[in-house]
Formats: C-alpha cells, structure tokens, sequence
C-alpha cells in the first residue's frame, strides 16, 4: 500500500501540532475502514497533542481504530523493562556493573562476566531465544512460551554470539532475563512492579503487559497479517513473555510516558541513563542506550525505539530540541510504523534543504562493484546492481556518489567498496564488514551428498534434510509440515529465512555439520548423525 506524501512550502516550526491535523491525514490516506490501520499521536512544546485514529481495530466486527484503542507495542516495551531495572538501582538493590549470575545463577559461566548493563544494551552476546527456537521450527507465536521456557532456552546455550561486551547484537533474551531479574528482586511482577512504580503514577491508566494472552483487554485492535492473495488474516501472539515485549498501550499513554521521560519525572538519573549510549570494550559508542536507540534524523538528535510482535507494530520517537514526540500504532503487519512516524515528525521539524541529488558513478566502480557481498558473522547479504550509470542496493535506494571511487552512501550510512569487500558504517559509528563471494549453484548430486539428519542441543532440535527444487528442505522432526528451504547463495553457503547456513566439512570432505548464522544467532552448529 502507497501512502501519500506531504509537501510543504514553509516551516512548520512555529506553528502548534492542534493546527495541523489535515497533515496527518494525508500520511494515513490509504488506511480505510475496510482494513486494518494505525493511531498516532503527536505532541510538541508543551501543546494538546493531536491523537489520531485510520482503519479498523477489528474487522470481524466493524471496531473503528480511535486514539484509545489497545495495540501492542513490540520492543517499545523494552524501555519501560529498562526503567524497571534503573528504579532497582535507584533503590540501591542492584548495581549496572553486576553479573546477572548473582540474580540468575541458572545461567552458564562464559569464561567473562554479562553484567545487567549488558543485558540493557544487547551488548551481553546471548542469543535471542527467539531465533534459536525459530530454527527448532518453533518460531514465536507458533506455540505458546513462559518465563520459564525463554530461561531454560538460554541456560543451554553453550556459546555466545561473541564476548561479552565485544559487539552489538539485538537479543530479546536479555530483556527477558532483565524482566526475571526485576521480579526477583523486588517479589513482584515486572507487570505488577511497572504499575505500582510508573504506570498508576504516572497516569498511564490504558498501559498493561500481556502477561496471559488470554486475558481479556477491553478496547484491544486485532493484530493482522496480508497474505499473499491481499486478504487480512488475524496475526495474534499468543505467549507469556514480555518483557522484551508485550507492552498494551495507546499512543496516548506514549506520550505521556515520553513526557514523563523528558521532565525526569521517574526520579533520580533514570531518564538520563536510559538516553546514555552504550560503549563497547573497544571504547567505541554504538547508538543503542538502554532500552533506546539515540541516533541523529533531520540533523537532530533522535531518542526512538521500534516495535513488532506478529502482527503488531509501532514506534516512539521524541526530538529534545524541538519538544516534539511521535507515537504509532499499528495492527497490520504490512504497515512500517517506523517510516510513517518520521513522516509525521518530518511535518512538524524545519525542513534543511533539498534531498542529496544521486549522480552518476564512478565509471571504474560500474564494473568491479556489482555484486554478491556476505557478512559471515550475522548473516547479513548484500547485493549490488548496476542500473544504466548508477549503483543500487537490490529492492533498496541508489548509493549516492562520495569523493572517490568505492565510496558511496545510503540513507545514514557510508560503504566503502574494495576488491574483495565491503565496509558499511552508520551514522553511529557502527560498522560492518562483508566478503565478495561467487554465486554458486550446487549439482543435485552435490545436494543428494548433504541429505541426512542434523541436531542441535542448544536448540533441542533434530533437521531431516533433503534435496528439494535446487535447494534443500530442513524440516524439524517434531514439525514436519514446516520445512526452512535453503536456497544456494555461494560455494558450500545458502539462504534460509533471511540467514546463512554454511557446510562444515570434515577431512575427508563429507559434511559433519550445518551452520547457522543469523542476525541474533551467530554460528549455531547443527551436527550431523
């Protein structure tokens, strides 16, 4: 679906956000009542914010969406597990610098210790318990998963993504153990801690966890996913996790909690340590704070965080120097709630000039940087396409030319092409590195020698692997109606739900094990039986 775009020829700096309602209209036009949609909330300086309402909370029963609809906010609600974590220091129970084994001794000695810091700001190296599952073919919303559960997850994972502190890795694990962390501590909830502590006191009187998704939530929007004929399909999560998500709120209540935020009204340095960027051993800074993701959009400072849970989605963003929050909401899985938000920001920021103009590239850079570029440790793959005389990032935006050949940039972030590679670095400072490879298609004899049976502990799984349409089919053998099919990427490498599975080969180069790598799983081995 196509949303409109919004022009204006002045600054709406100065203007208040009650006068300019008709602007937010225009960004939601193709959410109708015939389908799911969105609510999204506005505020600046100090203004009534404007709440907004497109599309349907229920299309079973004609439920319009209306500012105090019920969503669920995805990963925003990690902030809100990350404020919990800061009252307890505030309290003086707990310490950033401790190691989680002194409240979770369940969980493995890596050799180095993850403090609850680390937990914050996806630093700690634990995979994301979610993914692991997802390769047991059990991914999340497929059956129902506890506390309990996500914590015997972790414990049996023998390895890290990478050393504690080392590196960056978004993993839902370590809000969950931040959440079992708060409840030990205090012997309360998390949900039960967050509404005595900031929830009641604050007025956020819509804003509860999904703690039982069979609770009855009055006002809650149906959570949709399109399939591929258009029609909407309910998209629910059904589990008992949260934590690192589950937060049922409106944009309302997001906006006062942004207000709470601002004003530091949660006592102490809570706000300031929750916009504090996290710096790795390196010494480097990396945008993720705690809970929040502190980066720059319009040349301001951006204190934002993203959301999806199923068919969920939202975001929350505020601007400091211009006083301005956003909220969205959405119950539709097709919705990006990130890119509407910042349209709806961008209405109300001073606009800073005409966009870059992409120009022709460099001539030497057309034939030597098309290409397959892969990065080996998360998984990641980039694809660049020459198109008449310019470079693309495939199904992405053009790279805009820098000052000399092999430099490029995208959105926030700079690629630096060489012979063998690619270095992509954010805004941030954040960078990753990629390895030119060769596509390769595998002989269905080749294929054939790989069929077999692969388990893993750590994912307390077995894959039945066969040879299937040029690729191969892993299905897991507690689920075999839900095969992964990986499709050839390079010599003895494939792709399976947007990561990369490698071929380990023995001495005498029979296969032993299939590799697993993901953008929150790092080299998970399957072995061979």
């Amino acid at each position: 679906m196509r949303l409109a775009a919004v022009s204006f020829a002045f600054s709406l700096a100065a203007l208040p956000v009650a006068a300019q309602p008709a602007g937010l209209d225009a960004i939601f036009a193709g959410y109708g009542p015939d389908a799911p949609g969105c609510a999204v909330g506005v505020k600046q300086r100090g203004e009534a914010p404007v709440l907004r309402g497109f599309g349907s909370a229920d299309l079973e029963h004609a439920v319009a969406i209306t500012p105090d609809t019920v969503f669920e906010a995805g990963s925003v609600s990690k902030q809100f597990t990350a404020a919990a974590v800061l009252l307890l220091v505030e309290d003086g129970k707990l310490s950033l610098a401790d190691d989680i084994r002194k409240y979770v001794p369940e969980m493995p000695d890596y050799g180095r210790p993850i403090t609850v810091d680390m937990l914050l700001s996806h630093t700690s190296g634990l995979r994301d318990w979610g993914e692991v599952m997802a390769l047991a073919g059990w991914p999340r919303t497929s059956r129902i998963y506890t506390h309990d559960e996500v914590l015997q997850i972790a414990t049996r994972q023998k390895s890290l993504n990478y050393a504690p502190g080392e590196a960056y890795s978004y993993t839902n694990t370590g809000y969950s153990l931040a959440g079992i962390i708060v409840a030990r501590l205090s012997g309360k909830s998390l949900a039960d801690f967050t509404r005595e502590r900031i929830f009641l006191p604050l007025g956020m009187t819509h804003t509860s966890w999904r703690d039982d998704f069979r609770r009855i939530v009055p006002g809650r929007a149906i959570a949709y996913e399109r399939e591929k004929s258009g029609a909407f399909v309910q998209d629910m999560p059904f589990e008992n996790t949260y934590g690192h998500g589950a937060l049922l709120t409106t944009v309302g209540d997001l906006l006062v909690w942004n207000d709470a935020l601002t004003a530091g009204k949660l006592g102490g340095q809570v706000s300031a340590r929750m916009a504090e960027r996290a710096t790795l051993t390196s010494g480097q800074k990396i945008a993720y704070a705690r809970g929040l993701r502190v980066q720059q959009h319009q040349a301001t400072d951006e204190i934002a965080h993203s959301g999806s849970t199923a068919g969920y989605g939202a975001w929350l963003a505020r601007y400091p120097a211009q006083q301005l929050s956003v909220a969205v909401l959405c119950n539709r899985g097709d919705a990006n709630p990130t890119a509407i938000g910042r349209k709806a920001a961008d209405a109300f920021l001073k606009p800073l000039g005409a966009p870059a103009i992409v120009r022709e590239t460099w001539r030497e850079d057309l034939a030597s940087v098309p290409g397959l570029y892969v990065d080996e440790r998360t998984g990641g793959v980039l694809r660049i396409l020459a198109e008449g005389p310019m470079l693309r990032i495939a199904a992405g935006p053009p790279l805009t030319v820098g000052g000399k050949p092999g430099a490029y940039s995208a959105g926030d972030a700079a690629f630096a092409f060489t012979p063998g590679g690619a270095v992509r670095t954010t805004g941030a400072g954040e960078s990753t590195s990629f390895r030119k490879v060769e596509p390769a298609t595998p002989t269905a004899e080749a294929l054939s020698a790989l069929a077999g049976t692969y388990a893993s502990d750590e994912a307390g799984a077995v894959l039945r692997v066969t040879a299937r349409e040029g690729g191969l089919a892993l299905a897991p053998s507690d689920r075999p109606s839900r095969p992964m099919i990986a499709t050839p990427l390079y010599a003895d490498a494939f792709r399976v739900d947007g990561g990369l599975v490698r071929v380990i080969r023995g001495a005498d180069g029979r296969a032993v094990a299939l590799r697993f790598t993901g953008s929150r799983v790092y080299a998970m081995d399957f072995q061979r039986r």
